[in-house]
């Protein structure tokens, strides 16, 4: 059979969907065939429902399937309307949302087929009972919409990565999203995480897949690939590809298992990669012995997510129980290796008082991370985080519907000095970050910051667009001095600090010459 996969990631940079490989290679293993329309519009043009419909009549397929983070739903039901209208194919979806909301989306009339969890057995199993005419009432991980009602299947165990066959990369444009993201290819090492952060949807999988006696323990939702599986993946993808410069390692937490972590990185430099790497680390699971094999393996940047520089908001509002010492004591260790530091922020938390949100800034200073991406939260059905902004009255229902990326735009509403702080924010970080520095460049970043701080909305509105052109010219200003400063670099959401750029510009003068 033939499977049309559809995947938006509208608003979103390009990027590898681990699922939808995973998905591919599996049926391709059974003997079906699959093609993926990316929607994406960093690399190409958004096509139509109709465009879709065409595509999907030229290719004949016997079933459809969507994968949609929350953001991308609204696009994805418009979509299957279209085609239902059309009477395509059976239609199916899965990933988060899906995962997540299932009641909600099975409420939409739009899908015969919902996947929650991980269905990298069970898609091939419906796949293979749809070819034979056989019956798909009672296939785990699916719940089948009915116009007589919904069968909602259980879950279940997840899939031993060791058993599966190889992702299937190339239902994606690999060429023009190398291209894209200079040559940046995402791998994945493992599957699951440990913690329990309540905006995160880790803790609500297990919860699922316990309640459905899928699991029993947590430790059966954290899995790795055999080493020499994923050493082996990337040999064959690096002679394919030559145009990869630089693989990033997605996992939720890389360096979770140390044993693991200095096994790979012992084999990835007997195999003669050459290619630097990214990884996903936590601040409390980094050691000295960590950040030594990742260093001499050529690892170019460890990224560790904060949140918040105030403890109160990481323990009481995220679930995240480190403390800024520790974080700090990560950084420096990275650092010491010669590893390139970057974390992630976010600001507009449900509960966060500005002072807190500047506790986060000021931590940001302090530590003098690498580099830091911001975001603004967004609540995700089915988190703690959700549940607390629904009970706080935060959430707009408007915001949320229209709301593509958590990097520029919050469906919370906090009152207008709040939302207006947070626009501004999501725009400018750096400049706060600068100011709050014990850089020289520190007092040329509060004249800004005063400034901006003192517009209101009408005048931020027609300030705004000029912020990141006004952030280059005033870095480059100060990179000519010699003065340390972060600035907007790589992406519209990302602070990157000065000897870093000045790295990278002297390693692209020697490749010119």
């Amino acid at each position: 059979m033939r499977v049309l996969f559809i995947y938006p990631s509208l608003g979103c940079p390009p990027g590898i969907n681990h699922g939808l490989a995973s998905l591919a290679g599996v049926l391709r293993s059974r003997g079906h065939e699959t093609r993926l329309i990316e929607v994406n519009d960093g690399i190409g043009s958004v096509p139509s429902p109709e465009e879709i419909a065409e595509i999907a009549r030229a290719y004949r397929p016997g079933l459809i399937g969507f994968s949609a983070m929350t953001q991308q739903f609204p696009w994805c039901l418009a979509t299957a309307r279209a085609l239902r209208g059309r009477a395509v194919a059976p239609l199916a979806i899965g990933g988060v949302h899906a995962t997540m909301a299932p009641e909600q989306v099975a409420a939409t009339g739009a899908f015969d087929y919902i996947g929650i969890g991980e269905a990298d057995w069970a898609l091939a199993d419906l796949v293979d009972r749809l070819d034979a005419g056989r019956d798909v009432s009672d296939c785990r991980n699916f719940w089948i919409v009915r116009p007589d009602g919904i069968v909602r299947n259980p879950v279940g165990p997840f899939p031993r990565l060791e058993d599966l066959p190889p992702e299937e990369f190339e239902i994606f444009d690999l060429d023009r999203m190398l291209r894209a993201k200079d040559g940046w290819m995402s791998i994945l090492t493992s599957r699951g995480c440990p913690h329990r952060c309540t905006y995160c949807f880790n803790r609500s999988i297990v919860e699922r897949y316990r309640g459905d006696g899928a699991i029993r323990r947590l430790p059966e939702y954290l899995r790795h690939y055999p080493v020499e599986r994923v050493i082996g993946q990337i040999l064959d993808l690096k002679a394919r590809h030559p145009e990869i410069r630089t693989l990033i390692f997605d996992d939720d937490l890389f360096t979770l298992d140390e044993p693991y972590v200095l096994e790979f990185c012992r084999a990835y430099r007997e195999a003669g990669i050459g290619l630097e790497f990214v990884v996903n680390a936590h601040v409390r699971v980094f050691s000295e012995r960590v950040a030594a094999a990742l260093a001499a393996a050529g690892s170019r940047i460890v990224k560790f997510g904060i949140e918040s520089g105030s403890d109160r908001v990481r323990r009481e509002i995220l679930h995240r129980y480190m403390s800024n010492e520790t974080i700090e004591r990560a950084l420096r260790i990275a650092e010491a290796h010669g590893l390139h530091t970057s974390t992630f922020i976010m600001f507009g938390l449900p509960g966060e008082t500005i002072e807190e949100v500047h506790e986060t800034l000021a931590l940001c200073a302090k530590a003098r991370v690498g580099r830091f991406r911001w975001a603004l939260f967004y609540p995700f059905p089915g988190t703690e985080s959700h549940a607390m902004a629904e009970r706080l009255g935060l959430i707009d229902p408007a915001r949320l519907e229209s709301t593509l990326s958590y990097f520029e735009a919050s469906p919370l509403r906090f009152g207008e000095a709040h939302d207006l702080f947070l626009e501004k924010l999501a725009v400018a970080c750096p400049w706060w970050v600068n100011a709050k520095s014990h850089w020289p460049c520190a007092p040329l970043y509060h004249e800004r910051v005063r400034e901006i701080e003192s517009l209101d909305r009408a005048a931020w509105e027609a300030r705004r667009g000029s912020v990141r052109d006004e952030d280059r010219q005033l870095s480059d200003r100060l990179l000519r001095d010699g003065i340390p400063h972060y600035s907007i670099r790589y992406s519209s959401v990302m602070g990157v600090r000065s000897d870093y750029v000045l790295k990278e510009m002297e390693e692209s003068r020697a490749e010119v010459r």
